[in-house]
């Protein structure tokens, strides 16, 4: 287990690599993810999910610079903009050079979320929930 000082010493600068327009299939929707370049200890991402050419939900996630570390926080949307629960707060528990992980206290319903990248082109989201095991969400740079 690596101490809370360490995840101190990481930088929102460190997820630069996460910058860009992502697209994806999740199941028989279509997932669009857009990450800003990081700037004044933040990075977000606007996220939607379409099904029948309709937006269904609608995500944001901040991630910012803490005391003990970096931190995640997430609220979703189903149409008109009705909230899907309440906002997620999750803890940096795992940073290499191209992939973050973060989870979140026992009472969550999203327990873990990993991002990766693969390569130029491939953005991997890793998805841990209370009711279902690890799910991976491959993403491809949106053109």
């Amino acid at each position: 287990m690596v101490s809370t000082s360490v995840f101190a010493q990481q930088s929102v600068a460190d997820l630069r690599w996460m910058t860009g327009s992502w697209t994806g299939k999740l199941g028989p929707s279509t997932i669009e993810e857009i990450w800003t370049t990081p700037s004044a200890n933040s990075i977000q991402a606007s996220v939607r999910i379409l099904a029948d050419g309709a937006a269904i939900v609608h995500e944001f996630i901040v991630i910012t610079q803490g005391d003990d570390g970096l931190i995640l926080s997430l609220q979703q949307w189903g149409p008109g903009y009705v909230p899907l629960g309440p906002a997620t707060r999750m803890t940096l528990s795992e940073m290499t050079e191209n992939s973050v992980t973060f989870d979140a206290d026992e009472n969550a319903a999203i327990k873990r979320l990993t991002y990766r990248r693969k390569d130029e082109q491939t953005f991997e989201i890793a998805v841990t929930t209370q009711d279902a095991p690890e799910f991976v969400i491959s993403l491809t740079a949106a053109s």
